[in-house]
């Protein structure tokens, strides 16, 4: 029971901030633009970057979003692939590993 309530503190905590930081106020954005972004908000970025991997060069950073994003796609059909895997044959990724 306690881990499932910290659990679901800390992630509401954690999407409350993202909203707070991401999303004008909903008193302050015009009735027909609910859920406006703030124009100095880019997606993903809540100013955590602590080794600093962060590029300065705009263009840089474009391109380091662009990276993220494919490492993403890959690591999702890979998830896929498992999950594909294991519909054939009924072994778990781990039981295919100790094979």
């Amino acid at each position: 029971g306690g881990f499932w309530a910290l659990l679901l503190a800390t992630i509401g905590a954690a999407e409350q901030f993202r909203a707070e930081k991401g999303w004008v106020d909903p008193a302050e954005a015009p009735v027909d633009q609910p859920g406006l972004l703030r124009a100095d908000y880019t997606p993903g970025d809540l100013g955590f970057d602590p080794l600093g991997l962060k590029p300065e060069d705009p263009e840089e950073f474009v391109i380091m979003q662009t990276k993220e994003l494919q490492h993403g796609r890959l690591a999702m059909l890979a998830a896929a692939g498992f999950l594909a895997q294991e519909a054939v044959d009924g072994k778990g990724i781990i039981e295919h590993l100790q094979a």
